[in-house]
């Protein structure tokens, strides 16, 4: 298999499929229809990703693989690909893992996704949907200032002036749509804390105000 073709398997969304598959297997691990949710999820809550590779784009590249895997003559894919497949399948073949994923998202895809109060988000979900929140941890939790304050105040302004037109923004919007997607403090530290320890509705809300006086007055 050539480097541009295996790069579809050892990467992407099949390897992050493979890994949810077997991280669902482990004690403990989400249910299998549960994290596939998340995972189309994922992509229709972003318009980059839902335009780049809807999830019937991924069907597609699922079952594409299956075809390459069972074609006579194909070249084999890495050892590390063939290795998360086979965990991932356990008693299945590869090739019919993978179509039977492909017909999972086509059936999460038809029949519409539920929202994070019928499906509370993962762990991994809420680290990849507020990544700058979780990059906003050192301002907030490394002492290293005066008083939180001073953290606060120090962690906007050293987004002054570049990122004040891209970063700043794209925070503020996570932590608006924390303080929106959860109606309770209890379901906010269930789904934040595990990625985000420091996270609560007043530390976002004190950050939030910040920002915004920061755009007002300086901008």
């Amino acid at each position: 298999m050539t480097t541009y073709t295996g790069a579809a398997f050892s990467d992407g969304p099949i390897a992050r499929l493979l890994d949810l598959c077997i991280s669902s297997q482990e004690p403990g691990g989400a249910p299998l229809e549960d994290e596939l949710i998340r995972f189309c999820r994922s992509i229709d809550n972003s318009d980059a990703a839902r335009w780049a590779l809807p999830a019937a784009t991924v069907a597609a590249l699922l079952d594409l693989a299956s075809e390459e895997l069972e074609r006579p003559g194909s070249s084999e894919p890495s050892v590390d690909f063939t290795e998360r497949l086979a965990k991932a399948a356990g008693a299945s073949s590869g090739p019919e893992h993978l179509r039977m994923l492909a017909g999972l998202i086509r059936l999460i895809d038809q029949h519409g996704l539920p929202d994070f109060q019928a499906l509370p988000m993962s762990a991994w979900e809420a680290s990849m949907k507020f990544p700058r929140i979780r990059q906003f941890e050192w301002w907030a939790c490394s002492g290293e200032f005066e008083d939180y304050d001073q953290g606060l105040r120090e962690g906007i302004e050293s987004e002054h002036p570049s990122g004040c037109h891209q970063e700043l923004p794209l925070l503020a919007a996570e932590l608006q749509q924390s303080l929106l997607i959860f109606s309770s403090k209890e379901e906010m530290e269930k789904a934040l804390k595990p990625v985000i320890p420091w996270a609560s509705a007043s530390i976002f809300r004190d950050i939030l105000h910040l920002i915004q006086t920061h755009f007002i007055e300086q901008h």
